[in-house]
């Protein structure tokens, strides 16, 4: 069954009749119309015009508008209103002569030379895809329009009045009246297009964070944009290095093998006592080379001594402190040697397995040997700077300990379950063993380390940064900064990257 109903105007008066002589229905009518006015008019100015041949489709198509079909839905509605458009177009361009398609195929942009049947079909999609574009921004148009009438809804009478003073519009009293002086003014301010274009930049937002990394890293390279945050790389590395322990103190693992029997008492003190007097013939060996060691390097002349500490790169003035420091490389260098020999002498597989386990790249045996080395000194060092440390944060501790007074100190002495009895040297003492026991000194120089490494990251190049992200495999890239750039890139160039990329001067 097929309603017939009178076609609503495009073009309504934007007169409001007197308050009170408008009723509740007659209000929600005016409403209606000013909507689908702003839209035809906002749809009209747009570049959205069917082709001049296709008028007797246009005539038709708005009179097939006044019907109104309830037995199917609207969906449906459409696509027999296309299907009954295409139809005609179709019987129309057959009966036009050769000349005349080839002049609407040149208009429409299309490729004539071909056949009659395929320049018709050429015709038909490219028709058929500008009502589907005109549908859309119709669509849009309308979205926009609702969008904007329902938050003037949602405000009180007087606040639309305030915005109607602001605007400079004499407003009436009702709200319908406020509202639709408010919805015409912001049509004529271009509200229509703002709006369009703060959608389209959040739709392409959303799409850009729809993307992998990967992908809008390579719009950020054809665009000429850099992906990278300094900062974040920074934080990033640190954040890292801190997981993989570069901020603690160095500790040596240890072989925690569960025994797998059970050992006869006797055979087990009879094997410590021969470890013990192997571990005291080792020591009063290592005893003697330390003495002779140090009668030799005091018995060189201070002129010789300063000559090796300046080969060797080490820092020292005095005789004896000249003395110990050759001392403790010599003993640097005892140990990289046996070191170098037990690492060499570890199958391929263990020592690359080795390797990779610290953090550090593979390679040849003796690359993978020398890497392990140097980082193993380097550890070394870092321990015994996080010792210095250590010394150094404890004695500042206790200064601060030794300015607080005794009560003070018993309740912190209590609230950390320790004895309270004693002076205050005494309880001094137990919080300072307590704070290295319970690693509150090690978090400090952990702080310390990292904060110091932190601005030591920023002042290398994104360059660097980016080897050390690759090298410890930490992600460089921030999805919303990418995303961002390209926005913004495409804000002023008013083009996708995938079009266009910015010209390298």
């Amino acid at each position: 069954m097929v309603l017939k109903r009178k076609a609503v105007s495009t073009i309504a008066s934007t007169k409001v009749p007197a308050a009170s002589k408008v009723d509740a229905p007659a209000e929600e009518e005016e409403e209606v119309d000013l909507e689908t006015q702003i839209v035809a008019a906002e749809v009209s100015s747009k570049v959205m015009k069917r082709p001049a041949a296709g008028a007797k489709q246009q005539a038709e198509e708005e009179e097939e508008n006044m019907e109104v079909e309830e037995e199917i839905s609207e969906e449906e509605k459409a696509k027999r209103r296309e299907q009954e458009i295409v139809a005609e177009r179709t019987k129309e361009l057959k009966m036009m002569y050769m000349g005349d398609l080839k002049g609407i195929v040149t208009t429409a942009g299309l490729v004539t030379g071909k056949g009659k049947e395929e320049m018709i079909k050429a015709v038909l999609k490219h028709e058929a895809k500008g009502r589907a574009a005109a549908r859309e921004q119709e669509a849009k148009i309308r979205s926009v329009v609702v969008v904007k009438k329902e938050e003037l809804e949602g405000l009180s009478i007087s606040q639309l009045g305030k915005l109607c003073d602001q605007k400079g519009i004499k407003c009436g009293r009702s709200k319908p009246e406020r509202i639709q002086q408010l919805l015409v003014k912001w049509q004529e301010e271009d509200g229509v297009d703002k709006a369009l274009a703060q959608r389209a930049l959040e739709e392409r937002h959303e799409e850009l964070l729809d993307m992998d990394n990967a992908t809008l890293h390579k719009l950020c390279n054809k665009a000429g944009l850099d992906p990278y945050v300094k900062e974040i790389l920074v934080e990033r590395i640190s954040k890292q290095e801190f997981v993989t322990g570069r901020y603690s103190r160095a500790v040596v693992k240890k072989d925690d093998a569960p025994q797998s029997k059970k050992v006869d008492m006797v055979d087990a003190l009879l094997a410590s006592e021969s470890t013990r007097k192997k571990e005291r013939e080792l020591k009063a060996k290592q005893e003697e080379e330390v003495a002779k060691k140090k009668k030799d390097f005091r018995a060189m002349s201070v002129e010789d001594l300063k000559k090796a500490v300046e080969k060797k790169g080490l820092e020292a003035t005095k005789k004896e402190e000249m003395i110990e420091a050759l001392f403790e490389a010599s003993v640097e260098e005892d140990r990289a040697v046996a070191r170098k020999s037990e690492l060499k002498k570890m199958g391929t597989s263990a020592l690359k397995e080795l390797v990779v386990s610290n953090g550090l790249e593979t390679g040849s045996v003796s690359s993978m040997v020398e890497a392990m080395l140097a980082h193993e000194a380097k550890r070394r060092k870092e321990l015994r700077i996080f010792e210095a440390k250590v010394a150094e944060v404890v004695a500042q501790k206790k200064e601060q300990l030794d300015k607080k007074p005794l009560n003070a100190l018993k309740e912190m002495c209590a609230s950390k379950g320790l004895a309270v009895g004693g002076g205050k040297e005494d309880k001094v003492e137990r919080l300072l063993e307590e704070a290295q026991h319970s690693g509150e000194i090690d978090k400090v120089i952990s702080t310390m380390m990292r904060n110091a490494r932190q601005d030591e990251l920023a002042s290398l190049e994104k360059s660097a940064l980016l080897t050390i992200c690759e090298n410890l495999g930490v992600d460089p890239f921030v999805k919303g900064v990418m995303a961002e750039r390209i926005l913004s890139y495409e804000e002023e160039c008013e083009e996708p990257v995938t079009k266009k990329a910015r010209k390298s001067n």
